[in-house]
């Protein structure tokens, strides 16, 4: 006991005496600890930022070969869809050329057929007037020469055939012989008081008398005019079979060209939605392949930093092996022979001193109690422990074993922070930028169903104007044929009883009124008998042109009507084709604004969770009362402090056993 008291004193006394190659040897020891505990730190913060590396490359190439192969595949679709939008368009322009020629023929032709009506209706007129008037010269004529030499010249009837016929040879349908007899026939009645013998009505070339001729030229009349309905109903014929050919190719070219616009639109709808795409993926490409290209060069700048860095550590590392390595080898005895087993202990109860002055720092300056408590246990542990080495080397080793662990755990929440931020946030872009297409072509296919909707509503009314006007059409039609079938029966009837009362006045009164003496009270009236029977000649000549002229009228209403239902026929297939087309088409748009409204809601859906879910990371990653950086850069100051306190007690550890053993052998 004696002893351990004098060695207690002596250590007293000598405390302010040092071992300055102890404490260098304490310090390189230090050091190296705090470099290799510093490139462990550094070696595990890079493997980590290395597998950053790998998986950040490998998620963002795979990114750029997605979107890669998404601007191929859409400017694919847009060469497509531009093809198919110009081969529509000229397609649409050679139809449109077709069209226009085939109008363009369909009115020459009306143009000309108009021509051909109007020559045929002079023509038609001419001869008409021809036949009736040789119609009626005939029948006077035969009434008042009656087959005898009689004469005749001063007679109002034969005045008035006369002057009629001079209108007939006048006329161009007639040759030039039938002029020719005519002219010999006026000519010889016109200039003779009374009327010529019989021979005199005979033509100079001794054919047939003028009756004769006047027959001859009605039929001859008669047969052109025939030829000249004939043909007038052949070229309408043909006019109208053209028309409806014509028509019906342009109903046809039509659809083809109805057609080819809607192929053309769906076409142009295609284009630009691709196009719009094409700009974002391309976009998006630009962003993926910057973000590949950056990470690359950081992680590349970073690993040379980090060669560079563990290069220059194991240099300093080797420097202070040497260092310490040369001193032990060489400063031993030196050491023994300047420096007793009394400062040693001396020292070792500084150490205490120290350590618990170290502690103290630490706790006030990061206002840890827990430290400040550490400290007290120190002293405490210095003072009354049986090894208070080991007790203290104990408490400092726990609390740094606490505070690592803390550290951690803290890391690992930052880390998955950071992560999971990042990844919210990404998958929030990827929804907002899927928002925005499906807004585009939603945006887009409710203004094409609209504009379908108009269409089909204009097609519908005029629909409905056709429909309303073919009902009228018919209406009229059958009021028109109507009264042209009353008018027929009421011509032919009047045909009948007039050609009746001819028939029963020639026979009672003869052929020819020529003046007899009277052989009793009674006598025929041929006078009166003469008017009536030039009257009704005259109806009957009426009668038959105005029903000639009722059938023709019919005829004609016939084909007009025939025309425009045709017509009306061809409209309506064709704008009901167009609405089916047009009906079907905005069904479609219909479905995809459906389904791109449920994905648009979906997506809506899913970015609202998403949003949520960072709200909740803000609260509990960012809404901290001390930054994390902060509590990490603390918390390692506190490590570290403690790592020193441990290594100024490892310094002095044999010096403690040296006076335990000396302590015993006393």
């Amino acid at each position: 006991m004696k002893v351990i008291a004098a060695t207690a004193v002596f250590a007293c006394a000598s405390a302010s005496q040092t071992n300055p190659i102890a404490k260098v040897l304490d310090l390189l020891a230090g050091m190296r600890s705090k470099i290799v505990a510093e490139g462990e730190d550094e070696q595990a913060g890079y493997e980590k930022y290395a597998k950053w590396c790998r998986d950040t490359a490998k998620e963002l190439q795979r990114e750029v070969a997605d979107t890669t192969a998404e601007v191929a595949d859409l400017q694919a679709t847009i060469a497509k869809a531009q093809a198919t939008i110009e081969a529509k368009t000229a397609e649409i322009g050679d139809l449109a050329a077709s069209q226009q020629a085939a109008s363009a023929d369909l009115k020459q032709a009306t143009e000309v057929r108009a021509k051909e009506h109007a020559d045929y209706s002079a023509v038609a007129a001419e001869l008409s007037e021809s036949i009736d008037t040789l119609a009626r010269a005939i029948s006077t004529l035969e009434r008042v020469l009656g087959g005898s030499l009689v004469q005749v010249g001063n007679n109002p009837a034969v005045k008035k055939v006369l002057s009629g016929l001079d209108a007939v040879v006048s006329a161009t349908v007639v040759d030039a012989q039938d002029k020719m007899k005519l002219q010999a026939f006026l000519q010889a009645a016109q200039g003779e008081t009374q009327a010529p013998e019989a021979a005199a009505y005979e033509s100079h070339d001794g054919s047939n008398n003028i009756v004769s001729v006047l027959q001859d030229l009605l039929n001859k009349a008669e047969s052109q005019k025939s030829d000249a309905d004939r043909a007038e109903r052949q070229a309408q014929h043909d006019f109208s079979m053209m028309k409806q050919t014509v028509t019906h190719q342009l109903a046809t070219e039509a659809g083809e060209q109805d057609e080819a616009k809607k192929v053309k639109a769906e076409s142009e709808q295609a284009l630009a939605t691709a196009t719009g795409d094409l700009v974002l993926a391309q976009k998006e490409l630009a962003g993926d392949t910057a973000s590949l290209n950056e990470a690359h060069d950081d992680c590349e700048q970073r690993a040379d930093e980090w060669n560079a860095s563990m290069a220059s550590r194991a240099h300093e590392i080797n420097a202070l092996d040497t260092a310490t390595r040369v001193l032990s080898d060489k400063t031993g005895g030196a050491q023994s022979q300047a420096y007793g087993l009394v400062q040693v202990q001396a020292q070792s109860i500084n150490a205490f001193g120290n350590v618990v002055s170290e502690v103290m720092a630490l706790g006030r300056d990061a206002k840890d109690r827990q430290l400040a408590m550490l400290a007290m246990r120190i002293r405490t542990a210095a003072t009354s422990a049986a090894d208070p080495f080991a007790k203290i080397k104990g408490l400092i080793e726990d609390m740094v074993a606490r505070l690592e662990k803390e550290a951690a755990e803290e890391a690992s929440a930052k880390a998955f922070c950071d992560s999971e931020t990042a990844k919210a946030n990404a998958k929030k872009d990827d929804h907002d930028s899927e928002i925005s297409k499906l807004t585009s072509r939603l945006d887009f296919a409710k203004s094409r169903v609209a504009q379908l909707q108009r269409q089909i509503a204009t097609l519908t009314d005029e629909l409905k104007n056709t429909a309303s006007e073919q009902s009228e059409a018919e209406k009229t039609r059958t009021e028109e044929h109507a009264s042209f079938k009353q008018a027929e029966a009421d011509y032919e009837a009047g045909l009948e009883g007039v050609n009746t009362a001819l028939k029963v006045l020639r026979d009672y009164f003869g052929t020819s009124f020529v003046q007899q003496p009277a052989t009793g009270t009674h006598s025929k009236k041929e006078g009166a008998a003469s008017s009536v029977i030039g009257i009704l000649e005259v109806a009957a000549t009426d009668f038959g042109r105005l029903l000639a002229e009722a059938r023709e009228t019919e005829e004609s209403a016939v084909s007009d009507y025939e025309a425009m239902s045709e017509d009306n026929k061809i409209s309506t297939q064709t704008k009901k084709q167009d609405i089916k087309y047009k009906e079907e088409e905005m069904t479609d748009l219909n479905q995809k604004i459906s389904e791109q409204s449920n994905d648009r809601a979906g997506e809506q859906e899913e970015m609202d969770a998403v949003i949520e879910y960072l709200s909740k990371l803000n609260d509990q990653c960012v809404a901290k009362p001390e930054p994390y950086e902060e509590r990490k850069r603390r918390r390692e100051q506190e490590i570290e402090g403690l790592k020193n306190a441990l290594e100024i007690l490892e310094g002095q550890g044999i010096g403690f056993l040296a006076i335990k053993r000396h302590s015993v052998k006393a």
